[in-house]
């Protein structure tokens, strides 16, 4: 396959699998940077991916503006903030610190939208100092940018159609599947 096209067709998926996460399908998301690295040298990657995740947060906030936990997040954010400067950690911990809490659905999404929007940001020096954001990897980000925003209000619409009894069900089962993965990964390495 011709590298070009190869790039787009994983950057796309890459795209819409972080949009579902945005979305609310916690989990999901954390498939989208493997698989920009199909498609990409993986700092690229995340170089390209960053601008499109603040967006995507950006659009997840909006629509959860009116729903969300104060309290997690002033625990959280500080944990994350180290976190992030010592091992680029978020989500897991996120996660296995909220799940058991057992938050209704929205609550629980908008809390995560806050909380992953301001992480996001917090990575932003980092790939800043690295000189990645680029000319030509902010074009590759802006010709992404339909498939950002689309992907994330479909993530948002197919939350809010699950049955908010399984949706715990759900999301502890894409942990369980990125929890494997994520094992898989480490024994081949």
């Amino acid at each position: 396959m011709n590298p070009e096209i190869s790039y787009y067709v994983f950057a796309i998926i890459a795209v819409i699998l972080a949009g579902l996460a945005k979305g609310g399908f916690a989990g999901v998301g954390a498939l989208a940077m493997p698989v920009m690295a199909l498609g990409v040298d993986p700092v690229r990657g995340a170089a390209i991916l960053l601008p499109i995740l603040i967006l995507q947060d950006a659009v997840s906030v909006w629509v959860y503006r009116r729903s969300w936990d104060g309290a997690i997040l002033k625990v959280m954010l500080p944990g994350a903030a180290i976190g992030i400067l010592l091992a680029h950690a978020g989500s897991p911990p996120f996660q296995m610190w909220v799940l058991p809490k057992r938050l209704p659905r929205d609550m629980l999404v908008g809390t995560t939208a806050l909380a992953f929007a301001a992480m996001t940001w917090m990575k932003m020096p980092a790939y800043a100092a690295l000189g990645q954001f680029t000319r030509a990897n902010l074009m590759a980000t802006a010709m992404l940018v339909p498939v950002a925003v689309v992907s994330t209000l479909a993530g948002v619409a197919l939350v809010r159609r699950v049955d908010p009894a399984r949706f715990y069900t759900l999301i502890y089962g894409l942990m369980v599947l990125l929890g494997i993965k994520l094992v898989a990964d480490a024994l081949m390495a």
